[in-house]
Formats: C-alpha cells, sequence, structure tokens
C-alpha cells in the first residue's frame, strides 16, 4: 500500500466537490447501496471535469506503475462519490470473483467530517484530504467506517495490468 500526499491540487478538489453539491441528481448505481453516492464518468458532461477525471486517471497510471513495477490501464471510468452521515462499506477486497481490477486507488478530496474512516486490515486510518492511497486490490482488506458527522468526498478507481 502506498499513500501520496498532496495528490490532487486543492482547487481541483474544490471543483470536483463543487460539481457533485450542484449535480448529485446524477448519482446512479447498479448496486442499490451505492445509487445515493456514485456520479459515474459516463454521466458528466461537463468537459472541465471530464478533463481532470483524465488527468487523475493518468496520474494514477504513472505512479501505480513505478510504485509496484507493472503497466497498467484505467480498468473502468472514475467516477465522484460521496459519502453522507450514517454511510459506511463493509471490509472487502476489490478483486473478487466477479471483478478482476488488480490496482485500486482512493483520491481523498477533503477530511472535514467525523467517522467514515478508511479501514485497512481492520485498522482505522483517517487520510489527509488531497492525498491518495493505491494498492493491490485482491491483497487489502478494506472498508470505511460509518460516517458520524459531514460529507466525504472521494474518487475512487482501479486499474489493470496491461498483458
Amino acid at each position: 500500500m502506498h499513500i501520496i500526499d498532496n495528490f490532487v491540487l486543492e482547487k481541483d478538489a474544490n471543483i470536483f466537490i463543487k460539481y457533485f453539491n450542484n449535480n448529485e441528481h446524477l448519482c446512479n448505481d447498479s448496486v442499490e447501496e451505492h445509487k445515493h453516492r456514485n456520479i459515474h464518468y459516463c454521466d458528466i458532461t461537463d468537459i472541465e471535469i471530464l478533463r481532470l477525471l483524465d488527468y487523475y486517471a493518468k496520474k494514477n497510471t504513472i505512479f501505480i506503475d513505478h510504485l509496484f513495477s507493472v503497466k497498467t490501464k484505467l480498468w473502468s471510468p472514475m467516477r465522484l462519490c460521496r459519502w453522507n452521515e450514517g454511510d459506511s462499506m463493509l471490509l472487502h477486497t476489490d478483486n473478487n470473483w466477479k471483478d478482476k481490477m488488480d490496482y485500486s486507488s482512493l483520491i481523498y478530496l477533503n477530511d472535514n467530517y467525523l467517522g467514515g474512516e478508511l479501514v485497512f486490515n481492520k485498522k482505522p486510518l483517517k487520510m489527509k484530504k488531497l492525498s491518495c492511497v493505491l494498492f493491490k486490490s485482491d491483497k487489502y482488506e478494506h472498508g470505511v467506517n460509518k460516517m458520524i458527522k459531514g460529507k466525504r468526498y472521494t474518487i475512487p478507481s482501479w486499474y489493470e495490468k496491461i498483458k
């Protein structure tokens, strides 16, 4: 697992958060419990937001390729995610019986909330705003503690090895 501080520019984080708050009507997901918190790339029409997401996806591949000594590409398009009070996620690994990504990334746009800690192997980790955590999708069991107060904004994404 690798944590990169200041992965995102603060002005970009603010742009993403503002976009989410102004476009929460775009939230949807095929998983019922995620429908209220995900704005998928395919539903975003703002060219600036798409350009920024593409930039950070490319930045992720550069870091993953360097830190894990591999060559990767984006497994699925990025999304914007907002966790509200009461939201949580059980421990899981990303690479499972149906999903076959190799590397996972979580970008943190803010840290002014209570609860909502990232849990890695049953240990809570409070991530700093603008940071990114990169890890092997099949190696780290992770989840999200229950959000107590505020909103937690992230950009999750997944990558696969180029064969």
